[in-house]
């Protein structure tokens, strides 16, 4: 809504910007910053461009409707290669803002679409989320087996484990079912199972896969060779305490005091290459390892899962 007497002779626009920070606030020094800013997609509301007006939905005209006629409903419009709203959660010891990925509404009166003053503009923070399709709940649910032999003793280990889905919401019970098959000449001492984020940043050349354990469970088991074992764990995937202090990523709030939340797998929109993703790339997996002792080794096996958005965000 606007006030054509201020406008007078200039135009009126409004714009999506993406704003990612790809570094700390407390590490930026000599007037540099670690953020990087995106104006994704502008669209100029008055005066009305001849044949520019597109179809208005149900809650627009209601607003029209009741806030007159200098109201005008627009639309904007997510890149595909954009990454949702994520930022990474702070720390005891952690000041000013950590790496992220922002979004906001900024409609300003000016001249042109480059004439932005301060003075002249408002801007509101919106959040990214991305649905989870349904077509990844008909996917089947992850499973793997895998053999490993070792150097310093012989024969080898079979690890195989299961999920019931393929997609879970955060705080939602992950159930992983594991067998082990000890073939090998030396005892099996832990089998540990935990929950891990991954994230990268897929637009650096140099972009390395950053694991966080989210969630743990150690085992303490005795299997001497030529034996097996079979059992059922667990999981929920939280949001861990803060004395984990960084590389794990939350889904963007609007307000500061909202609950914290896990950040969403990063679903990519078809025929987008994750290489092009601008932003954050977050995935998710169940890490299952069976330990032979310091000298002899691990048995790893992953089985990767999709967060999605938690129902009624």
């Amino acid at each position: 809504m606007l006030d054509p007497n201020y406008v007078h002779e200039r135009k009126v626009y409004v714009q999506l910007v993406l704003r990612f920070r790809f570094g700390r606030e407390e590490d930026e020094s000599m007037g540099y910053n670690f953020v990087k800013t995106l104006y994704l997609d502008t669209t100029q509301l008055y005066p009305p461009l001849q044949g520019g007006a597109t179809p208005t939905t149900e809650i627009q005209r209601t607003l029209i409707s009741k806030l007159g006629n200098f109201a005008f409903p627009f639309k904007l419009d997510f890149p595909k290669l954009s990454s949702p709203s994520y930022v990474m959660m702070q720390g005891w010891e952690d000041e000013g803002a950590l790496i992220g990925v922002e979004f906001e509404v900024m409609s300003f009166v000016g001249a042109n679409e480059q004439d932005i003053h301060k003075r002249s503009s408002c801007c509101l923070m919106v959040r990214r989320l991305m649905e989870c399709p349904a077509r990844f709940f008909d996917l089947p649910a992850p499973s793997g087996c895998s053999t490993k032999t070792f150097l310093t003793c012989f024969g080898a280990v079979t690890l195989e484990a299961s999920l019931t889905s393929n997609v879970y919401f955060p705080e939602e019970d992950i159930p992983v079912k594991v067998s082990v098959k000890n073939n090998t000449s030396r005892d099996i001492k832990r089998l540990k199972v935990k929950v891990v984020q991954m994230s990268e940043v897929p637009i650096f050349n140099d972009s390395q896969t950053r694991y966080k354990t989210l969630l743990k469970m150690d085992d303490v088991v005795n299997m001497p060779p030529s034996s097996s074992l079979s059992r059922d764990y667990m999981l929920m995937p939280v949001v861990p305490s803060k004395t984990a202090r960084g590389q794990v990523f939350l889904q963007g709030e609007l307000r500061s005091d909202s609950p914290p939340t896990l950040a969403p797998s990063t679903i990519l929109h078809p025929g987008v290459d994750k290489r092009d993703i601008f932003g954050v790339f977050i995935s998710y997996i169940v890490r299952v390892k069976v330990t032979l002792g310091a000298l002899t080794g691990d048995a790893i096996l992953d089985l990767p899962f999709v967060l999605a958005v938690q129902q009624g965000t």
